[in-house]
């Protein structure tokens, strides 16, 4: 058998978008606009950068983000949660599966990492579970872009249809804009929407800023806002590489609902997307997405995500974690956020 082994590289390749555009598992959240993203969610994390060798011949990479928990824990997060929907190992078409993992764990353990977590599909559940990891079943939901809007608009659902042509009969106006004031319009209205549910953002204004300063340059992301008599009352952000297009967030004024604009929002980001020839819409989703998500056709897919711990109990411990800070919080536990 030839020998597989995942080699540290000391930082980001200077042609790293260059170098991972050719394999198929490659998506936004592999790219260095997501990644430096990704940084300033975790600005005391390390991103780190793998070569993947076969035979003494680079196979492919991976790339991970290093964060110390409670008790200075070591994780490896391909992707962390809420830092984007999948990440895990690029590999070419001869790599074995149960091998590159088993080298992944021994990187681990070489590096005295506690806890490692991943999300890919190429990644086999079955096989993961054999492998030690712990399995978390979920779905997101996916709508296929067509080559023309004609098709798209035929895809959605009549409820759909007819709550756009609702807003725009109204008089809403939709625009793809990289004004910046849409941050604080869209952070004012999340807040009024979760204030009024007795919950607060999981995130500060920040993050969505820094969303913008990192993505918007690179031309990877659609900021889409509705105005209604000349006032932004909706706001949403649409993260994007050449092969689909995600959901990051959005809120609208909740006194305007009945002018439909989050329909607008979607509707806006599906057409610049079939404009640039974007394929997918992966909206998200959870352990069962939203009505208001299944309105806009397509289906819901499998999606994993995979953790192993290496420190016995940690799993108990992350648990219990957890349910003290959503319980001293108020906040809804870690979910998964593209």
């Amino acid at each position: 058998m030839t020998t597989l082994e995942v080699v540290q590289l000391p930082g980001r390749p200077s042609e790293w978008d260059r170098d991972i555009q050719g394999f198929a598992t490659k998506t936004l959240f592999h790219e260095s606009a997501w990644l430096d993203f990704v940084q300033t969610i975790h600005p005391r994390g390390q991103l780190e950068y793998f070569e993947i060798r076969q035979g003494g011949s680079a196979a492919g990479y991976f790339c991970a983000v290093r964060v110390n928990k409670v008790m200075s824990l070591r994780v490896y997060g391909s992707p962390l949660p809420e830092a984007g929907m999948y990440m895990g190992p690029l590999v070419s078409g001869g790599v074995a599966q149960a091998e590159l993992v088993q080298a992944l764990v021994k990187l681990c353990r070489s590096n005295r990492i506690a806890c490692l977590e991943l999300a890919n599909d190429w990644l086999d559940p079955q096989l993961m579970g054999r492998l030690g990891f712990r399995v978390a079943p979920s779905v997101t939901h996916v709508c296929p872009l067509p080559r023309d809007e004609e098709s798209a608009w035929a895809a959605l659902r009549g409820t759909c249809r007819t709550r756009i042509r609702k807003a725009q009969k109204s008089g809403l106006e939709a625009e793809i804009t990289d004004d910046g004031a849409i941050v604080d319009d869209f952070y004012r209205y999340i807040t009024l929407v979760l204030q009024r549910k007795g919950r607060w953002p999981q995130y500060g204004i920040e993050r969505p800023r820094s969303l913008m300063a990192c993505l918007t340059p690179a031309d990877r992301l659609f900021s889409v806002r509705v105005s209604y008599q000349g006032q932004v009352i909706g706001a949403a952000f649409y993260p994007h590489d050449e092969r689909a297009m995600y959901y990051w967030d959005g809120a609208s004024d909740p006194n305007h609902l009945e002018l439909c604009p989050n329909e607008l929002l979607h509707w806006t980001a599906m057409r610049e997307a079939i404009r640039r020839g974007i394929p997918l819409f992966n909206i998200g989703g959870g352990p069962v997405p939203s009505r208001f998500t299944r309105k806009f056709g397509g289906e819901d897919v499998p999606y994993h995500t995979y953790r192993r711990n290496f420190i016995p109990f940690l799993e108990t411990a992350r648990n219990l974690y957890h349910l003290l800070d959503f319980k001293k919080s108020g906040r809804a536990p870690d979910t998964l956020s593209a």
